[in-house]
């Protein structure tokens, strides 16, 4: 396989870095979270009381890594469990006015970041890589209706070029 062929290993590799050099920008701007809690608290600014089950679907994270995101966010006290009345194993998470504000503080320095991505690239350049990776996202997106869908197109145009390769 070529180098250049290497689309999952660029993706990786794409992601850690812009991970690294956010969390080092929202750390070097004196903000104390990560991109990962940011995004906790940017979930939280648009909907209190959301359960830790609904940010790990929302974000694609796994429930351990947010119940670990969020025990740091409480004790940094940017955000506090409620219990539900109804089902003690369920929190709803509530931002505190101290995590509003970090929420505010790290939206600018990621703003200016996402600013810097699209730094030296055309209007038409960057319209192209967001159809690209939402068309990847539509394609990947983990539903097994989509696996299924993928799948049944695949076997259909097998069939199909079988079909058209019998009758030449």
């Amino acid at each position: 396989m070529n180098d250049d062929d290497r689309l999952i290993l660029l993706l990786f590799t794409a992601q850690q870095k812009l991970r690294s050099y956010l969390n080092n920008a929202l750390a070097a701007s004196d903000i104390g979270v990560t991109v990962a809690q940011s995004g906790i608290l940017f979930l939280l600014k648009q909907k209190e009381g959301r359960t830790m089950t609904e940010i790990s679907r929302i974000l694609g994270i796994d429930n351990s890594t947010v119940t670990g995101l969020t025990d740091r966010l409480e004790k940094a006290g940017l955000v506090r469990r409620q219990n539900n009345p109804n089902d003690r194993r369920i929190s709803h998470l509530q931002i505190t006015e101290k995590g509003l504000r970090e929420a505010d503080r790290a939206r600018v320095v990621i703003h200016r970041v996402n600013d810097e991505i699209k730094s030296g690239h055309t209007d038409e350049e960057i319209d192209s890589f967001k159809r690209v990776l939402k068309r990847f996202f539509a394609k990947f997106d983990g539903s097994k209706k989509a696996v299924e869908a993928e799948a049944s197109s695949e076997k259909l145009s097998t069939r199909e070029e079988r079909f058209e390769g019998a009758g030449r």
